[in-house]
């Protein structure tokens, strides 16, 4: 993705918050219950760019957000 394509959101402290542990609980359901199931290859892209997605959130929300 190029910085042209770039899309910045504002959050507040309780938004941003609020997204981390959403986007935490579900990562937890989804590879601790679920599994991702490599017979179901065609969805493998979408897995990645899910986990993607969820570590630069998390990475962002870690160094602005976490005391």
């Amino acid at each position: 993705m190029t910085k042209a394509k770039t899309l910045w959101i504002q959050l507040t402290p309780v938004e941003a918050n609020a997204l981390m542990v959403m986007l935490d609980s579900e990562m937890e359901n989804r590879f601790q219950f679920e599994r991702v199931d490599l017979k179901e290859w065609e969805q493998l892209d979408l897995e990645a760019y899910k986990i993607l997605a969820f570590h630069k959130y998390k990475t962002w929300y870690s160094e602005n957000c976490d005391d």
